[in-house]
């Protein structure tokens, strides 16, 4: 890093690497919420068609905005959660790839989140029991055929098998039932010194066959029920589990370059039995990782770790997901559930009796309904639009106790791009039956239930947004309150049909497992109706826009604290809307803003000290979030995360037409507030916020220049935050530095104040802590927090005034 005495970086010099860095930063990291570049595949597709054209593409993301805007929604970069398990490197000097740090997560989730040999699996795989003896019969022939088949082979035989390439490499969509059968025997040797070291890429031919031949006897033995037969044994309809025909491929929809080895398709009844065409994660079942040798199941599973979430980014109604492991001849079946992933025991080809479970699973899976598939029957795909229709609990309608309304959505917003957590989706959407044309944000997510003998969680009271967003409505309705709020329309728990009776979609009724099992998360599927509809952060316009956008959300987030009580805990890029004005005014003030999620709000009167719970998005949390303070966290932490979010925006620009190339030692300190773990970021946090001359040197350096307006926001809310007399500063350190009376101690100290601004990393001394301290000031702090955010709004107001005036006088005069 360039020392202070040094002139500044030219901008640009590595201008297109780091641009290139940027643009590919789609990482998950332990430890916290990481900022990921998430485009649009409509997007992906109108940057692809403007490669030849000199113009950058918009990088911002899906905009909430009206129905007619929706064909030019760009991306911004939107926050993924991941769970706060183990480290990574701080990657200080360089950026890892994005393989190499979803690599490290999906290790640690291996780790951690997965339990291995658990039966459970199978019971969820499961069909009704009225079908039992449809089931049963259908096994029984797969296996009569494939030990009928193993008699007749004689042991010369399976060599020759194996010299047979057009049975490996046939990818022709008919099926054969010899063929399967051949197949089948192979599996069963794969484990034989003379097939060790075969290409893994033999393996996956072997096994669709095998597939075939299962989703085969489930057809002919449906086909040769009567239709009285078939109607009385069988509720739900049927369907089949059939392979796509090629293996080592990318299905469409990946956001990286990665390959799976295999992956079924759930397909109707009437399918004919062949290979499926080349998928597309929205339409895949299961993925299936294929190892040769028996002793990979941990490196199988790592890599189906990192694959998996690509369905839960594809598919908007799917609940949980399914997916298979092949180590040689043995097969696991992997169920990933919110907050980890359960392996069943392995099935074993070697062996008849493994043979049998695995035809079983299959079958079962055949007659499963959907929901006990993964996928939520709640939500109708419309082919026309290729939007959902959703079903949405109604919450204020006390006269029946299961009421919904019916919303076509109109846009995606947010989709689940992550593999465990809330699976949080935002969809733009308006009611089905007309009665209003008013567009709606439909909030869905996996959320902690507010009793916690059900969650397990150790925090005095588990955020609820339901609950949250109905008493900010209630408290502010009707009232004249000069600032924009989020308001409830309808919310509720998700509850879906089975049989004559609705059932409450939670992790008890998917998983089996009761309330009292600590080993696993309890969460419930909620949805919030939500109104107004703004746009993402980014859309802002130009500087002062944002400064209205800033000072507005802040408003609401005061006027909450102090009406409602509920203090937010994730000031963040994706919390903080932007709505449009229109009429006369917009002229001075174009724009208002939007503060939501109010996912980790929680009382102020029902938090509990000692707890060291953290929440938030990880670049801008507080430092005392990210150490796991022991004491509250306070309205002071939430307007530090402001502070880091003007920080960011200035360092990186406030959209992507506006950002410019910049050098990588420019936005070297600044990056230190993701790429660590939570202590390494707080520690470095620490030393920017010390002094001012480190906050100047180290963060206001990298400021774009052309920002003026946001450098002046953001020294006054430093100086407020970390200057405030009597508790200066960010680090521990004796009281005598906050009380020095003779100017050679004050020299002194403020000499032992820049050392450890420079020596950031050592681990703070015990003592007198600024940031405690401060809490003594509190309202005193938050009344010069408020005025600065109002007088930079005011100072816009006039810029923009001075600006419409000289637009009119050019205009009069021409």
């Amino acid at each position: 890093m360039a020392s202070p005495s040094r002139n500044r970086p030219t901008r640009g010099r590595r201008g297109r690497q780091s641009k290139d860095r940027r643009s590919n930063r789609n990482l998950i990291q332990p430890g916290g919420y990481v900022v990921a570049e998430c485009i649009s595949p409509q997007r992906k597709r109108q940057k692809n068609n403007s490669k030849d054209n000199s113009e950058t593409p918009s990088k911002d993301k899906d905009q909430h905005n009206e129905g007619a805007e929706t064909s030019a929604l760009p991306t911004i970069p939107c926050i993924v959660r991941v769970r706060g398990k183990g480290t990574t490197e701080n990657t200080n000097s360089s950026v890892k790839s994005v393989m190499d740090v979803r690599r490290l997560a999906a290790k640690d989730h291996v780790k951690d989140d997965v339990r291995m040999d658990v039966e459970s699996v199978f019971s969820l795989g499961e069909g009704k029991r009225s079908v039992s003896s449809i089931t049963c019969a259908i096994i029984d022939a797969v296996m009569a055929k494939i030990e009928g088949g193993f008699s007749r082979l004689a042991e010369k035989d399976i060599y020759s098998i194996f010299d047979d390439e057009e049975l490996l490499f046939d990818d022709t969509d008919s099926f054969d039932l010899d063929r399967a059968v051949k197949s089948t025997l192979r599996l069963s040797k794969l484990n034989d010194k003379a097939f060790q070291g075969t290409s893994e890429a033999r393996m996956y031919p072997l096994f669709r066959d095998f597939v075939m031949l299962v989703a085969f006897y489930v057809q002919s033995h449906m086909n040769s029920l009567s239709a009285k037969q078939r109607t009385g044994a069988i509720k739900a309809s049927p369907h089949l589990i059939l392979p796509y025909s090629r293996g080592d491929f990318k299905p469409e929809g990946s956001d990286d370059r990665t390959k799976i080895d295999g992956a079924l398709a759930l397909c109707k009844l009437s399918t004919h039995v062949g290979l499926q065409d080349t998928p597309k994660y929205k339409d895949v079942f299961a993925i299936q990782e294929l190892k040769w040798f028996k002793r990979d199941p941990q490196e199988a599973l790592i890599q189906l770790v990192e694959y998996t979430r690509n369905i839960y980014a594809n598919q908007d109604h799917r609940r949980f997901a399914w997916g298979l492991t092949m180590c040689g001849t043995e097969i696991r079946c992997c169920l990933f559930h919110h907050d980890g992933v359960r392996v069943s025991p392995a099935m074993d080809f070697a062996d008849i009796g493994g043979i049998r479970r695995l035809v079983t699973l299959l079958v079962n899976w055949s007659f499963c309904s959907l929901d006990r598939l993964g996928y939520d029957t709640t939500m109708e795909r419309i082919q026309e639009s290729n939007g959902w229709e959703i079903s949405c609990p109604n919450h204020d309608d006390k006269s029946k106790r299961n009421s919904f309304t019916r919303y076509v959505t109109t846009g995606t917003i947010m989709n689940a791009s992550a593999l465990f957590g809330r699976h949080t989706r935002c969809y733009l959407a308006k009611r089905k039956d007309g009665r209003s044309d008013e567009s709606v944000i439909i909030k869905d997510s996996w959320s902690l239930p507010r009793d916690l003998k059900k969650s397990g969680k150790q925090e005095s009271v588990v955020p609820d947004e339901s609950h949250n967003l109905r008493l900010i409505t209630e408290k502010f309705s009707g009232k004249d309150v000069g600032f924009s709020y989020p308001q409830a329309i309808s919310s509720g728990s998700v509850k879906f049909k089975d049989g004559s009776k609705y059932v409450t979609d939670d992790t008890s009724v998917i998983y089996g497992y009761d309330d009292g099992d600590k080993e696993h998360m309890y969460r419930v599927h909620r949805r919030i109706v939500i109104t107004p509809v703004g746009h993402f952060i980014k859309s802002v316009r130009n500087e002062a826009e944002l400064v209205f956008v800033l000072a507005d959300a802040m408003e609401c987030h005061n006027a909450i604290l102090t009406e409602c009580g509920l203090l937010h805990r994730d000031i963040s890029v994706n919390n903080i809307l932007v709505i449009r004005n229109e009429g006369e005014n917009s002229r001075c003030r174009p724009v208002r803003g939007l503060l939501i999620d109010f996912d980790h709000a929680i009382s102020v009167d029902q938090q509990v000290s000692g707890n060291g719970a953290r929440s938030g998005t990880l670049p801008f949390m507080s430092i005392h979030n990210l150490e796991g303070a022991r004491g509250k966290r306070t309205a002071l932490d939430d307007w530090e995360s402001l502070l880091y979010l003007i920080c960011w925006l200035a360092t990186f620009g406030i959209n992507s037409d506006d950002r410019d190339d910049m050098d990588d030692e420019m936005v070297e300190e600044i990056d230190k507030w993701r790429y660590a773990d939570m202590s390494t970021i707080a520690r470095a946090k620490r030393s920017h916020m010390d002094s001012f001359a480190n906050f100047n040197r180290l963060v206001l350096s990298g400021f774009q220049g052309k920002y003026k307006m946001l450098r002046v926001l953001a020294i006054e809310i430093y100086n407020a935050l970390f200057q405030h007399k009597g508790c200066e500063g960010a680090f521990h350190r004796e009281r005598t530095i906050a009380t020095a009376s003779n100017k050679y101690d004050i020299a002194i100290n403020e000499m032992v104040k820049g050392m450890q601004g420079i020596l950031g990393a050592q681990q703070p001394a015990p003592g007198f802590d600024p940031l405690v301290a401060r809490n003594n000031y509190k309202p005193q702090i938050l009344e010069n927090l408020l005025e600065a955010t109002r007088g930079a709004a005011k100072a816009c107001e006039k810029f923009l005034d001075i600006i419409s005036k000289e637009d009119d006088k050019e205009k009069t005069s021409n």
